[in-house]
């Protein structure tokens, strides 16, 4: 049955309908709302100072106060077919961006 509805198809050519035409991670944005801070860019840390505990609001480590992040999933091209992505030259700039957090999410 697989093969049949692959006849038509040369080896290595991948079928267009297989991918979805945005990226199911971040519906097409690029963007996800970040996970530490739920989008407030505020993170909420404990401040011990001797007998008494008190908690502040400092900037979220995480997306570095933008309240999201870059979508991991399509390194922010909001494409489906990111088949290949990482193989490619300028993804490795991509990548290196992202995880030193000077990647931001809707300027790519």
């Amino acid at each position: 049955a697989c093969a049949a509805s692959l006849g038509s198809l040369a080896p290595g050519e991948v079928n267009a309908q297989e991918f979805p035409e945005f990226c199911p991670n971040c519906q097409g944005s690029g963007a996800i709302v970040c996970d530490m801070c739920g989008g407030t860019g505020k993170w909420r840390a404990l401040s011990r100072k001797r007998a008494k505990d008190t908690y502040e609001f400092t900037e979220c480590p995480n997306c570095f106060g933008r309240g999201k992040k870059v979508c991991p999933v399509c390194l922010g091209t909001g494409k489906g077919n990111v088949r290949g992505l990482l193989r490619r030259e300028e993804s490795k700039e991509l990548l290196d961006k992202m995880y030193h957090g000077s990647l931001k999410p809707d300027v790519i």
